[in-house]
């Protein structure tokens, strides 16, 4: 029964809080439902939802940017690093150090001992010594009055009558002179007995000491407020008066023509002032080759003359040699119908310039645009009788007479190359270390168009070989260089002149040769030949007179990529594949010719010819058919489709006793092949058809392009040649077998 009424009793004494007034957040809370509530079943409201908070803001940019304007693109900037914590938020503050030396500057200039915002100084009462007061109450004894000083003490009252003026300047002296007086108080004054200090009460007077208030430090530690302590200058002001300039109101329309026009008017007036600057002996100089109207139509109807001459001069020669002409256009050799794998050269036409008789043709190349046309370096290359100078001829096969272009140079020209981009551009390296580079389409008045300086930039031996190279980042061509000395120079055609920068120096295997003095003298490598890659532009190989042949970089210039001996005596001439270029080809003084692969150090073929070889190139129009001449006179065509050990022709050229061949080189488009010899002749010689058989597509793939089939043949040949890879267990399990 004792759970029951203390049920009830705690019922009732709920009830009758709940009535209570004052307790009315004991009652019932009823909740008001609104009409569009969805119903949520009881499970999901049971359901706790967990919410996790973090540091980390998801608005916040965890990487600064910014736009690099070398690099055209957005970069991250750099975080501050403090070890390792990572500020979020850094506030320049204004506390600095008491023992930095800006605070002790600061403090020593007075900065911090009186505030500026604390309004006049301090007014302190400080007592009297009793010394001090027997001093001032003892009087000084007074003169007895004269008539002089009656009169001064008349003057001075009758002055303040007559004016303020007096009286104003006496309160101000005395002002000042009164801030200019401190009491210093006494220390024994404070120290007194209190009954001495009651009984001198009556005698004392307030003095006013002035002292400078002291405003607090930033806080009670060893820091003290940054503050700015400068001078403020009084402004001086200088005004003059003048007559306002002329105004006048214009107005026009701004194209391009005419500020070219406007440009082109200032340069001419500069020019004239340059002019009138210079002495008159020299105006007068330069007067004399100003040409007149007269001449210059004079000029221009010879040059006209000139042009129709040229063109009888054409129609005379073709007349002359309308056979050869008719067998460069349209014979072909019968024989090679019978005799499979075997050809023959045609002999076309001979160049020959008459003043270089005696010279040998150094180099020859045919012109990448033009296909008729080819140019001729004139030199020499017996040493012990060296020509003084040296010729740069223009031929074109519809004009086998004379030279379309020549000019006369100081120095015995060795190699050339023609300018791809725009073919009427010519270097040429001289047997003195100089390069030039010639301009085809200028008169020969101005002769070379740029020449590299003989003091300064200049190859110190013969400059072997000389290519054209890609042009620099800024756009000018450029190209380069290989001599004697051991350097490969990168010459850049800036306007008026040449830039030469050393891009490698040829180092030799032999030790360091001790010199007269005791010091070691390095030897250099002599460069003979050089190539660039097709594809890459900054890979290139050098060839030297060693027999080495070494792979370089212009992106690394300390070292060597690679390095491979190839051959015994000096490497003439390295020659790159046209549909392959990983596979080139190499010749030499040792009778040799030899086929490489890029990453072999042994040769894929390797061919004796059995007297020096002067040049080697592949065929433009096949991918395994490439051509070499020999000192012996003979040009040697082989196929290593057809054979693989034996030319597929044989042809002298030349005679052996009188003449060497020097130089060789395919034209691009025509079956033509141009050969050089000691005796300043240019051999032009036909292709007979076995020597130009092109690839048959196969029945299944008609459509394929006749590159794609050339490079097929190249890889089937290759695959046959190539050692087979080494594979691990092979060799074992023979070995088990038997």
């Amino acid at each position: 029964m004792a759970p029951k009424k203390q049920k009830e009793t705690s019922s009732k004494s709920r009830g009758n809080l709940a009535e209570d007034e004052a307790l009315d957040w004991l009652k019932p809370r009823t909740l008001l439902v609104p009409e569009d509530q969805e119903e949520v079943p009881e499970a999901e409201l049971d359901e706790e939802v967990v919410r996790i908070l973090t540091t980390i803001n998801p608005q916040w940019v965890a990487d600064e940017v910014a736009y690099h304007y070398g690099l055209n693109k957005f970069v991250v900037k750099p975080k501050p690093s403090f070890g390792k914590a990572y500020p979020l938020y850094i506030y320049q503050g204004t506390a600095i150090r008491k023992d930095s030396d800006e605070a002790k500057a600061q403090i020593a200039a007075g900065y911090g001992k009186v505030g500026f915002d604390d309004a006049g100084p301090k007014r302190v009462k400080v007592k009297k010594s009793a010394a001090e007061l027997e001093e001032e109450e003892e009087p000084e004894a007074e003169a007895p009055p004269t008539e002089e000083t009656k009169e001064e003490d008349a003057a001075d009252e009758e002055k303040p009558k007559e004016g303020g003026e007096g009286k104003e300047e006496a309160t101000a002296d005395d002002a000042a002179a009164d801030e200019q007086t401190e009491a210093v108080a006494d220390e024994g004054a404070e120290e007194q007995a209190p009954e001495d200090a009651e009984g001198q009460e009556t005698h004392d007077e307030e003095v006013i000491e002035i002292k400078p208030r002291v405003k607090k430090l930033a806080n009670q530690f060893n820091f003290c407020e940054r503050a700015a302590l400068t001078y403020n200058y009084p402004k001086r002001s200088v005004d003059t008066q003048t007559v306002p300039p002329p105004r006048a109101n214009f107005g026009a329309t701004c194209l391009q023509c005419i500020i070219f026009d406007f440009y082109q008017e200032d340069y001419a007036r500069k020019q004239r002032e340059k002019e009138e600057e210079k002495p008159k002996r020299l105006r007068k100089k330069t007067a004399k080759h100003v040409k007149s109207a007269q001449q210059i139509h004079d000029e221009q109807l010879a040059q006209r003359i000139r042009e129709a001459w040229t063109i009888l001069e054409r129609l005379v020669n073709q007349n002359i040699y309308d056979e050869i002409a008719q067998d460069y256009r349209y014979w072909d050799d019968p024989s090679d119908e019978f005799r499979e794998g075997m050809g023959s050269l045609l002999p076309l036409w001979k160049f020959q310039f008459e003043p270089m008789r005696s010279h040998a043709v150094c180099d020859v190349q045919w012109n990448p645009h033009y296909q008729d046309l080819f140019a001729v370096a004139y030199g020499s290359l017996d040493f012990t009788q060296q020509q003084k100078e040296g010729c740069l001829c223009l031929y074109s096969i519809k004009n086998p007479a004379f030279p379309e272009y020549s000019v006369i140079t100081e120095s015995p020209i060795i190699c050339l190359d023609v300018y791809k981009e725009t073919p009427y551009l010519i270097c040429i390296g001289r047997y003195d270390g100089n390069v030039c580079v010639y301009n085809a389409q200028l008169t020969l008045e101005s002769s070379h168009q740029y020449k590299s300086d003989s003091v300064r930039d200049k190859h110190s031996n013969i400059v072997w070989e000389i290519k054209w190279g890609a042009r620099m980042i800024d756009g000018e061509a450029s190209f380069f260089s290989i001599s004697g000395d051991g350097r490969v120079v990168q010459w850049a055609v800036m306007p008026g002149e040449l830039q030469a920068t050393t891009i490698i120096t040829l180092h030799s295997s032999v030790p360091p040769i001790p010199g007269p003095d005791g010091t070691l003298l390095t030897v250099n490598s002599c460069g003979s030949c050089i190539c660039f890659h097709p594809e890459k532009a900054d890979i290139f190989m050098v060839g030297t007179e060693d027999g080495m042949i070494h792979t370089c970089s212009l992106k690394y210039n300390r070292n060597y990529v690679r390095s491979v001996q190839g051959h015994h005596m000096p490497v003439y001439r390295i020659h790159y594949n046209h549909y392959n270029n990983s596979i080139y080809a190499s010749c030499s003084g040792d009778w040799r010719v030899k086929i490489w692969e890029d990453g072999r150090d042994e040769p894929l073929f390797m061919f004796e010819l059995g007297s020096p070889v002067g040049d080697v190139k592949w065929a433009p129009y096949s991918s395994t058919v490439f051509a070499a001449c020999t000192a012996d006179g003979k040009v040697y065509v082989y196929d290593l489709n057809v054979n693989k050990y034996r030319p597929i022709c044989v042809q002298a050229v030349v005679s052996k006793k009188s003449k060497k061949l020097t130089r060789i080189d395919f034209n691009p488009k025509l079956p033509v092949v141009v050969c050089g010899d000691t005796k300043g002749t240019c051999h032009v010689v036909k292709l007979s058809p076995n020597l130009r058989v092109m690839c048959r597509p196969p029945k299944k793939a008609q459509v394929v392009d006749q590159r794609t089939l050339q490079v097929m043949k190249l890889d089937k040949l290759l695959s046959l040649v190539r050692d087979p890879p080494f594979q691990t267990g092979v060799v074992d399990e023979k070995f088990d077998d038997d």
